[in-house]
């Protein structure tokens, strides 16, 4: 397993969601640059506990679907955001490192 750099990652998480919520980003901004840093510090948490053998690849599955959750209550407090532009934020922040964390964690996790 490669290591994944957490500001990296969460930089590319944070600026493909901003593509998507151009419309609403001043109101949505600190709520997506706090849970993309949150969300890429628990998948560099995730690839360590699997590399470790602490945890299955379905408990890593169960993780990120957990941390989808969290992200998508929190910016629920975000007005004027629909579930739907939420969803498409999450998947386009998800989408951008894809491959980053699939790679470094040695499986199809996101």
């Amino acid at each position: 397993m490669s290591s994944i750099d957490v500001d990296d990652l969460g930089a590319k998480m944070l600026e493909a969601a901003r593509g998507v919520l151009t419309a609403k980003w001043t109101k949505a901004r600190p709520y997506v640059e706090s849970e993309t840093k949150i969300f890429a510090e628990r998948l560099a948490s995730i690839a360590r506990l699997r590399a470790a053998g602490s945890i299955s690849e379905q408990r890593a599955k169960d993780l990120v679907a957990f941390q989808e959750e969290a992200f998508e209550t929190v910016l629920l407090a975000v007005e004027g955001l629909t579930q739907l532009a939420i969803e498409e934020a999450l998947n386009a922040a998800l989408k951008a490192v894809r491959d980053t964390v699939n790679t470094a964690i040695g499986f199809a996790l996101l």
